[in-house]
């Protein structure tokens, strides 16, 4: 774990700085999350639920073929002997 420094500016704002950014690919417009635990703030790039949106969303737009004999393709993965 690294710490960088970083000022608090008179609205309140901090710049993350660039190479935390470019770690973690944080981007201009990008939506962020902040905890509290304990005494620290957490900042995260995604949630856990947008983390598993997206991944849904990526699934239902892969449609299986359609015309295609999954049974015969399947068998015949195995080599008959």
């Amino acid at each position: 774990m690294f710490k960088l420094k970083s000022r608090i500016g008179p609205k309140g704002q901090v710049v993350i700085p660039k190479p935390i950014r470019d770690n973690l690919g944080f981007e201009p417009g990008r939506d962020v999350y902040f905890y509290v635990h304990k005494n620290e703030v957490i900042l995260e790039k995604k949630s856990g639920e947008e983390i598993l949106d997206e991944f849904i969303k990526e699934i239902e737009k892969k449609k299986p073929p359609k015309n295609i004999d999954w049974d015969r393709l399947h068998y015949s993965q195995f080599k008959r002997k």
